[in-house]
């Protein structure tokens, strides 16, 4: 995984769990899988596990799991998410949804993914602006992700900080004496001619 070691939202997402198909039979290693009354792990059992596990299980040669897709990335989620991703609350859903489709983009073998999650960002732009000069934080930060909401606020603080800047009005914006002094000199030889 490429991932920041220290980076407190990438463990929270790498810890996200994901549901796998065992590909081969794993020998004591039936609690996983809280349902088998065997130690050993069969082949084709289904099992959620965390997704950094299942990122490892699947790089090995041979893979050792296949990955399915989270809910929020499956058809029915992302036909709804490219007809209006505003009306979304993806706190709710996947706190970290954009992380999450990071990693599991490399999953997805058609490649829709990815394009799921740049389609998202493209509409909720908006409302993520919006949040970000709002007064009512609160509701307006509602349905954000956590990415999102980090992204409002930082927008925030930098209008704040311009607009502080602005009224101060102490250190009025000038020319410098280079560039005045260079215009002098070039009016000055084309004058000349």
């Amino acid at each position: 995984m490429n991932s920041e070691y220290l980076s407190v939202s990438d463990i929270l997402v790498s810890h996200e769990k994901v549901s796998c198909k065992f590909l081969y039979d794993l020998p004591k290693m039936g609690f996983l899988d809280p349902s088998a009354a065997d130690e050993d792990l069969k082949a084709g059992s289904n099992v959620e596990i965390p997704l950094w596990l299942a990122d490892s299980l699947c790089s090995r040669r041979p893979p050792l799991v296949s990955i399915s897709l989270p809910k929020i990335f499956k058809d029915s989620y992302r036909e709804i998410l490219n007809a209006d991703a505003c009306t979304v609350d993806l706190h709710k859903l996947c706190q970290y949804f954009y992380e999450l489709g990071c990693y599991v983009a490399k999953h997805d073998i058609k490649g829709e993914v990815a394009t799921t999650l740049v389609n998202t960002f493209k509409q909720r732009f908006r409302l993520l602006l919006s949040a970000s000069v709002s007064t009512d934080s609160v509701a307006s930060m509602q349905p954000l992700t956590a990415t999102e909401r980090q992204h409002a606020a930082a927008a925030a603080e930098t209008e704040n900080a311009l607009t502080t800047w602005l009224r101060r009005g102490d250190c009025p914006l000038t020319t410098a004496n280079m560039v005045a002094n260079h215009r002098k000199r070039k009016r000055a030889e084309m004058e000349m001619f």
